[in-house]
């Protein structure tokens, strides 16, 4: 699992650079990390018979060291556990009559990784388990949303010699998936091999180059090539397929325009395209695609955008973004993390404020959004969904959120859901 990361690591030890400062200073000159959060979650879904509700605390402990000859480390534990009583399921405690929420009690490594920065080639590398994020985040995150986010063991490299043009490149060898690998599940389940992997294997490759050299504009193109394989716990021909099929060749082209008008309103557009085909070990043939396209407005601390996206599907396979931002996208209820085989077409509409200064707190942000789902094979509507947030930011450093979501659910068979409300009250503490 991680040896071929340690072995990358150690060859960056390697590097050759003169001795610019001490290393017991730099080891010891670095900061420690502190990111404390408690959550009450409340999650009624009329597909469970029973509500799930119940609280849980993460503790995210670190230390990131600092510079050394352009060398640093990086390192962070999750200690996650239920705070009373737990009347949810996780999907790994057997409690299927409850409502899921995705949270079990776990302890795990989190992050453990080595950077090199050579300013003379403006470039940087980082290797060992890691936080990955690409364009929007669609296609490849890590997003934190879950209180043990996905994290992954990889190398990454980044340059940015020319003006304006940011190039990466990464190699994926494992994805460290929000279950961590401590908590038990049904081996002999073809969810094993998906939805319930506490990790996937991988041989994947990802491209990035990103333009800014023009004002107001950003232009990007990615390639993913993703292999992905189930832990070795699934065996089954079922597991193996699942998982066969997250397997996928993602090739796409994004554009950001920024512009104000007349000093007071500020205007952004947005249009991202991509084409997704079977690779590697994909038993299936096809070829899909995905495109989104978003304008939106801002005013004195309000934002307005109307947005459409849009994830092929043919009734057999569909678009599929396994290991990218997915709380984020199409619904806050986490209804279609993996899409329909029809498809899914989003139409949604996105409103917001920030307010410096409320009741002398650092600010207060609200977002309300509404979202209208279709199939994309069929165009059947399969649901509609509300979203609203309130973020009380106390200071630089605690934060209180208050977030709900009201999922209507249709279209049941077509791939569409039964009826879902979501609850969270949250506070958090980062250092």
């Amino acid at each position: 699992m991680m040896l071929r990361t340690a072995i990358l690591c150690a060859l960056l030890f390697a590097a050759p650079a003169a001795l610019a400062q001490d290393l017991g200073a730099a080891l010891l000159g670095g900061r420690p990390t502190i990111d404390l959060r408690l959550r009450y979650e409340t999650v009624s879904d009329k597909s469970r018979p029973m509500m799930g509700e119940g609280a849980t605390l993460r503790a995210r402990l670190g230390y990131d060291t600092a510079r050394w000859n352009g060398l640093a480390l990086q390192v962070a534990f999750d200690a996650l556990v239920p705070v009373g009583d737990s009347d949810y399921n996780t999907t790994r405690n057997g409690k299927i009559a409850y409502s899921n929420i995705g949270d079990a009690e776990l302890f795990a490594l989190k992050h453990l990784n080595l950077s090199y920065n050579n300013a003379e080639l403006a470039t940087t590398i980082i290797a060992g388990r890691q936080r990955l994020a690409l364009g929007s985040q669609r296609f490849l995150a890590s997003p934190d949303w879950r209180m043990h986010g996905q994290s992954f063991d990889a190398v990454q490299l980044t340059n940015t010699s020319m003006p304006g043009l940011a190039l990466t490149y990464i190699w994926i060898d494992r994805v460290n998936r929000i279950y961590g690998e401590t908590t038990p599940f049904d081996p002999t389940a073809v969810a094993a091999a998906t939805n319930q992997a506490g990790h996937f294997k991988s041989e994947s490759h990802v491209m990035n180059a990103a333009y800014t050299g023009l004002p107001g504009l950003k232009l990007e193109a990615y390639a993913l090539l993703l292999d992905l394989a189930p832990p070795d716990t699934a065996f089954r021909p079922a597991q193996l397929a699942a998982a066969a099929r997250l397997s996928t060749a993602t090739l796409g082209a994004r554009a950001e325009y920024d512009t104000r008008l007349w000093d007071t309103i500020g205007i952004r557009l947005i249009g991202d395209y991509a084409r997704q085909s079977d690779h590697a070990a994909n038993p299936l043939n096809f070829g899909l695609d995905y495109w989104l396209g978003e304008g939106g407005v801002s005013w004195n601390g309000f934002g307005a955008a109307l947005g459409y996206e849009v994830l092929s599907g043919n009734g057999v396979v569909s678009v599929g973004t396994p290991i990218g931002w997915l709380h984020n996208n199409n619904g806050w209820a986490d209804l279609f993390t993996t899409t329909p085989l029809n498809g899914l077409k989003d139409l949604y509409v996105r409103g917001t404020y920030v307010w410096p200064g409320f009741l002398g707190l650092r600010a207060l942000n609200l977002m309300l959004r509404y979202h209208d789902f279709k199939t994309e094979n069929l165009d059947r509507g399969i649901g509609s969904e509300w979203n609203l947030q309130a973020d009380f930011q106390i200071d630089a450093n605690f934060a209180v959120m208050a977030k709900y979501a009201n999922h209507a659910g249709s279209g049941v068979g077509l791939g569409g859901f039964a009826d879902k409300s979501v609850f969270w009250l949250q506070t958090s503490y980062r250092y």
